[in-house]
């Protein structure tokens, strides 16, 4: 297994169990991240990205599961992943896969760029 793919493992598994305290050390200082919660715009810096999770984890529970990986470069891996979404009282909201390239920077997450499934 790559690094790449073992720090995007621990994210997901920290993401899916939404725990920010362990999520947090693996998100580059400068990392910028789609605001999939409003209007799309690029959130800059780990304090935004964490904010974006915390208000997600607020009002959702997301479960996100690599698939496959399709891509993988010195700093990035594309994937495709299966995202289900439910309300924080168990109602599925969505559950469908998603194409995404996770962008590195000094060996943390520093970014996503959705290709398909958003």
């Amino acid at each position: 297994m790559s690094r790449l793919l073992t720090v995007l493992e621990q994210a997901y598994e920290a993401f899916n169990a939404r725990d920010l305290a362990r999520l947090r050390p693996l998100v580059h200082p400068q990392a910028t991240w789609p605001n999939t919660l409003e209007d799309g715009s690029l959130l800059v810096g780990k304090e935004a990205v964490m904010g974006h999770f915390g208000r997600m984890f607020a009002t959702m529970t997301p479960n996100i599961h690599v698939i496959e990986v399709i891509d993988e470069t010195t700093d990035a891996l594309t994937v495709d992943a299966q995202y289900a979404v439910e309300s924080r009282a168990g109602q599925v909201w969505s559950d469908t896969r998603a194409r995404l390239t996770y962008h590195f920077r000094d060996g943390l997450l520093a970014g996503m760029t959705i290709l398909s499934g958003f």
